[in-house]
């Protein structure tokens, strides 16, 4: 894993040791912020607006049980499509948002957004509808008056971590998560031992 470091060649073997198991688990994730103004213009024969239900049913990024856990917060999908055919999803918030995959409330900073589960169609990871994900989340952003789109990533994944920091991203922390059973230690700030769900303030530099 060349590109990782040691900290990060660690927490992507600990990842992949307890991938699918259900007693223990390990997430370690860098805290990006986007900033708006970093954002591509959306490219041409693109177009990106809010998911119909039947378009969301139709896509292959998550399951239901995932889908219905986001738009139950609140969550907007956001399709974009070339030609008429979907090609990529990505999902933003501008509240807390309650992650599925460990236990864990983000709290992203005010002027901020949260978003995850950005997807693109296998056959259109060579295209541009990366970019026109991105500047949909802009437009997104600029109608909420909110300069940045805060996520998640999971530190081993450099094909996600590059293009965010082409577009500017500043780093806001690292968060990790182990768990054990219905144990979870979760190390933002101090380690924190908890049966429940782990809160993580997030906030922009000075």
């Amino acid at each position: 894993m060349s590109g990782l470091g040691g900290v990060g060649t660690l927490s992507y073997a600990a990842a992949r040791a307890t991938n699918g198991r259900k007693a223990v688990g390990w997430h370690r994730y860098r805290l990006l912020a986007v900033p708006r103004a970093g954002m591509p213009a959306m490219p041409r024969g693109y177009e990106v607006s809010a998911a119909s239900d039947a378009e969301l049913a139709a896509l292959a990024d998550v399951g239901p049980e995932a889908r219905a856990w986001r738009t139950g917060q609140g969550m907007t999908p956001l399709i974009a499509r070339r030609g008429g055919a979907v090609v990529g999803i990505t999902w933003l918030t501008d509240r807390a948002f309650d992650e599925d995959e460990v236990r864990a409330r983000w709290v992203p900073p005010a002027g901020c957004a949260w978003d995850t589960g950005l997807w693109v169609e296998p056959s259109q990871r060579l295209s541009r509808a990366f970019a026109a994900l991105w500047a949909g989340t802009a437009a997104w952003l600029a109608d909420r008056d909110l300069d940045w789109s805060v996520s998640r990533i999971a530190d081993y994944n450099l094909g996600s971590l590059g293009p965010h920091r082409r577009m500017g991203a500043i780093e806001l922390g690292t968060a990790a998560f182990a768990t054990l059973g219905n144990l979870q230690i979760a190390t933002r700030g101090r380690p924190k031992l908890t049966g429940g769900r782990t809160t993580v303030p997030l906030k922009l530099p000075a």
